[in-house]
């Protein structure tokens, strides 16, 4: 338990980020095709629903990454929730690789962005709108198309690191 007295201040980056990561989150890849038909994807934790009508999700983004402008550009994203066994692709679609989809299966969804086959829900989205969110832009989508998996145990990031999720664990009543 903690005491009264154990506040720190947010002023902090790494203390906040280190609080921050007490919430656990499911790990995503956002991955979209700019207007010359180049691929491009990103290992996201930032990803939320909105609304359910109209069906809004979002995702948010470090300001000047070279993604926001190109979905912003193409005016669509996938996003693809992680299944546990994908930690590799995590870590592969987070460093700074030239070519992310190298090696990797994945197909062009709908709205041309890639989809990878194996995830475990997969949410095809047009381009809402965007938000600034300090040093994060915050990109907003319709989904316009969806699917789910009927099995399978996410992809979960906690305190800094990858974890898996066994659906067949007891619940907690």
């Amino acid at each position: 338990m903690m005491a009264a007295d154990d506040w720190i201040s947010p002023d902090d980056p790494l203390d906040l980020r280190k609080a921050l990561s007490c919430f656990a989150t499911g790990i995503t890849i956002i991955t979209g095709t700019t207007e010359e038909g180049a691929r491009f994807g990103l290992t996201a934790s930032s990803f939320q629903p909105v609304s359910l009508t109209p069906p809004l999700v979002l995702y948010s983004v470090r300001k000047g990454a070279a993604s926001v402008g190109l979905v912003k550009g193409s005016g669509s994203f996938c996003v693809n929730v992680l299944r546990h066994e994908h930690v590799e692709l995590a870590k592969r679609f987070a460093a700074p690789i030239a070519d992310r989809f190298d090696g990797v299966e994945w197909y062009r969804g709908s709205l041309g962005c890639p989809v990878l086959p194996d995830a475990i829900a997969t949410f095809e989205c047009r381009l809402w709108t965007t938000y600034d969110g300090g040093d994060h832009e915050i990109v907003v989508g319709e989904v316009v198309k969806m699917r789910r998996a009927p099995k399978g145990n996410p992809l979960v990031y906690f305190r800094g690191e990858f974890h898996p999720i066994v659906a067949d664990t007891p619940r907690v009543s």
